[in-house]
């Protein structure tokens, strides 16, 4: 019995299903004359400010650092100290100033360290506590005289601004070593040459610390 033979077509056809035309009749009468509805239009519109605000916590200030009453500048005399003297002859109404006073911290807040300017002066005087973590009342006081009993040398001397004031500082030199009742200790400070205090030209009256701007550690030193 022969065989059955199945042949593909090389052109393969679809037919789609036909689409139903539209016409006039199969639209309703209801609709065809049924006015047209604008579309619905939503508004959106940017919230409005929150009734609760947001704080922000400020940024904390530095306290402000104050010296101790015995150092601050005061346009009257607050403690009687010649820079002249050790700082153990200084005075407060007549009394000698307590080892209590002394004792305390120099500085509001506690520092390890000032630096002390003076306009009439071409050196900086640095104070660091002698024992302790910070600095007290007689380090400031005690680091001021150590520091203006230093001998000066001919190149800082030929540093002042001018004769004249070169000339005020000879005087105070020799102002300074005759003001002894000893010859002897006069004697002795003569020899020892010009010192750094006499750059103050006689002005050796301590009158306290002022601030600078520059910082908690920077103070300026007021003479009279």
């Amino acid at each position: 019995m022969p065989g059955k033979h199945v042949r593909f077509s090389r052109d393969t056809r679809f037919q789609s299903p036909p689409t139903p035309a539209l016409s006039f009749s199969s639209i309703s009468p209801a609709s065809s004359y049924a006015p047209l509805t604008p579309p619905v239009i939503t508004n959106h519109y940017l919230p409005g400010p929150s009734p609760y605000t947001i704080g922000y916590a400020p940024v904390p200030k530095p306290p402000t650092i104050r010296v101790h009453p015995v150092l601050e500048y005061s346009s009257h005399q607050n403690v009687d100290f010649d820079i002249l003297n050790h700082p153990s002859s200084i005075t407060k109404n007549r009394r000698l100033l307590s080892s209590l006073v002394l004792s305390e911290p120099a500085t509001s807040t506690p520092l390890r360290s000032i630096v002390i300017t003076c306009p009439h002066l071409p050196w900086t005087i640095t104070v660091y506590p002698q024992s302790g973590s910070h600095i007290t009342v007689y380090d400031v006081l005690h680091e001021i005289y150590r520091s203006l009993h230093k001998s000066i040398t001919s190149s800082d001397f030929a540093s002042l601004p001018s004769d004249s004031a070169r000339r005020a500082s000879t005087r105070a030199y020799e102002k300074r070593y005759s003001r002894h009742r000893s010859s002897r200790h006069g004697d002795e400070e003569k020899r020892n040459g010009m010192l750094r205090v006499d750059f103050l030209m006689g002005m050796t009256r301590f009158a306290g610390l002022s601030p600078t701007g520059r910082g908690p550690d920077v103070w300026q030193l007021n003479i009279r």
